[in-house]
């Protein structure tokens, strides 16, 4: 059997990646997709009510999904996530976008540290760095949100007499303390297992450009 030319080698190669990069995009999407969709399900149930807080402070789980997409696609991924399901909320919403736009504050402020932080240095340390830097944010962003976007939306004219300091520095401050500390396990514990499964998923992909998956 002859050698095939060079020519005819550099065309099988480069078709071999090509399928390889095909399928490992497919096997991306479907992953974003997945996540994506737990997320969106997640933000309308389990939802628990914190009442020793306020009522309307319910804890959802569904940065966790986002949190873990940011960290495995990167944090395009995670924001990508983040706005559908605000998106989704929107359609169905009564809060005339204000809610939506308060949570996308609100979750920009606590995703984007961590998916970014484990971007550049891909540690586990980084990553709960970033988290922890998340949660601090998102503190900030929920009582500015809370102050500014929320309160005067609900109260109206009767924001007046509405406790302020009270209702932030004793509701909304240890609210999002206990959220972002909640979402930081989960994902703790759930990252590992999923990464580990992506990493098989792209050796599967054929990593040596043989065109197999």
């Amino acid at each position: 059997m002859y050698p095939l030319p060079d020519a005819y080698r550099g065309r099988i190669l480069f078709a071999g990646r090509k399928i390889t990069m095909k399928k490992r995009t497919t096997a991306y999407l479907t992953y974003a997709s997945l996540l994506t969709a737990l997320a969106i399900i997640l933000s309308y149930f389990p939802e628990i009510p914190l009442a020793f807080f306020a009522p309307w402070l319910k804890l959802d789980f569904s940065f966790v999904p986002m949190l873990l997409l940011g960290l495995s696609l990167g944090p395009l991924a995670g924001v990508i996530a983040l706005t559908i399901t605000n998106l989704v909320h929107l359609l169905g919403g009564t809060t005339a976008g204000v809610g939506e736009l308060a949570n996308m504050v609100v979750g920009l402020s606590f995703l984007l540290p961590g998916m970014i932080a484990y971007r550049v240095r891909r540690t586990h340390q980084s990553a709960l760095i970033g988290m922890l830097i998340g949660i601090v944010l998102m503190v900030i962003a929920g009582m500015v949100s809370n102050k500014y976007l929320l309160i005067p939306f609900f109260f109206g004219e009767q924001i007046a007499t509405f406790d302020m300091s009270g209702y932030l520095l004793g509701a909304v401050l240890p609210f999002n303390l206990i959220k972002g500390a909640v979402v930081m396990l989960i994902t703790n514990l759930l990252y590992k297992r999923l990464s580990d499964i992506l990493k098989k998923a792209e050796k599967d992909c054929d990593v040596n450009d043989k065109g197999r998956c």
